[in-house]
């Protein structure tokens, strides 16, 4: 396996997880089985397309299923499943981490847009 070759499964896996849409979809999951409708008022600035491209991975993937109810209209939730569900406690260390060094962040990021001989863009020859 090699996480660095982008044909790599893992890579592939790993590109899904990183997606910060993904982490707040499955988040937002946590809290139990939700509609679409549910998702895109809990997931702020998410546009319908990438909801819907973000939940139809997860689904690909094994991590969260859709079951829809017949009724007119027909009602669709999503949760996580047994897959996603073992992803929750690896999210929740990084949501964790970044909680925790905001401030951090912010300085380095200060720190850095201050300085014009860091933010020096160059190339190696």
């Amino acid at each position: 396996m090699n996480l660095f070759d982008t044909s790599c499964a893992g890579h592939q896996v790993l590109e899904l997880i990183a997606n910060k849409w993904t982490i707040l979809i499955m988040y937002a999951l946590t809290q139990g089985k939700k509609r679409y409708s549910e998702l895109k008022q809990q997931v702020v600035g998410v546009s319908p397309k990438m909801l819907i491209q973000n939940l139809r991975n997860l689904e690909r993937y094994g991590l969260i299923e859709r079951e829809v109810y017949p009724s007119v209209p027909p009602r669709v939730e999503y949760s996580l499943t047994p897959l996603g569900t073992s992803l929750v406690e690896p999210l929740a260390v990084l949501g964790e981490w970044a909680y925790q060094h905001i401030a951090d962040v912010k300085t380095a990021m200060e720190h850095y847009d201050s300085n014009p001989d860091l933010n020096d863009y160059w190339e190696p020859k």
